[in-house]
């Protein structure tokens, strides 16, 4: 079985890619999906985010207000650092969990899907790394189209990744997505056929 990293900045392109890569035959891991899963109520991650930053970070039904403890941790470098801290390592763990559960069914080709893969490191035990790329406007424009923010709040949300210039420098294969999704899907399919005839990228 072949695991494959794939990343980028917010607003980039990384689930338009990977659901293309999906289509194409590859299993994907979603760590974001991971991430809600570790934090259900009463789960250790759970426990310490609650301690770590009060139950005000808590709806109704006791599950994590994600809105609210993200506006939190954009606002605060530290804070961040906490969260990551406790999320990560969970996240990583239960990646392998799947990846496990994926290679005894006979899966072929996996993409683990990060928005944070190099921050957290998992570049160092997964390569090739895809990294889903675009210039700075079209990045900053999609974040104003797509999720109605300030150009402050979209300052402080690309402020907080990894730069993308830093992205490209580390992965083993980019993915230019300034153009249009005919575009992108032409480009995932000469990676993929790539991956399949397991060339080096």
């Amino acid at each position: 079985m072949k695991v494959i990293g794939l990343t980028g900045g917010i607003a980039t392109g990384k689930s338009a890619a990977a659901s293309m890569l999906l289509e194409l035959g590859a299993r994907i891991i979603d760590a974001d999906e991971l991430a809600r899963e570790i934090v259900q109520p009463g789960a250790d991650a759970w426990r310490e985010i609650v301690e770590a930053f009060g139950e005000e970070i808590l709806r109704d039904d006791r599950t994590l207000d994600r809105e609210k403890l993200r506006r939190i941790v954009f606002r605060d470098e530290k804070k961040r650092r906490r969260l990551e801290a406790i999320t990560h390592p969970r996240i990583r763990s239960l990646a392998r969990q799947r990846m496990q559960e994926l290679a005894a069914e006979g899966a072929e080709i996996v993409v683990y899907m990060a928005p944070l893969l190099f921050e957290a490191r998992v570049h160092l035990w997964l390569r090739p790394v895809i990294v889903v790329a675009c210039d700075l406007a079209t990045q900053k424009e999609r974040l104003r189209r797509r999720d109605g923010l300030s150009e402050e709040e979209i300052e402080r949300h690309l402020n907080a990744q990894m730069p993308l210039d830093e992205k490209r420098r580390l992965a083993d294969i980019v993915i230019e997505n300034s153009g249009t999704l005919d575009d992108l899907r032409k480009r995932v399919k000469e990676v993929w056929d790539k991956l399949v005839r397991s060339e080096q990228l």
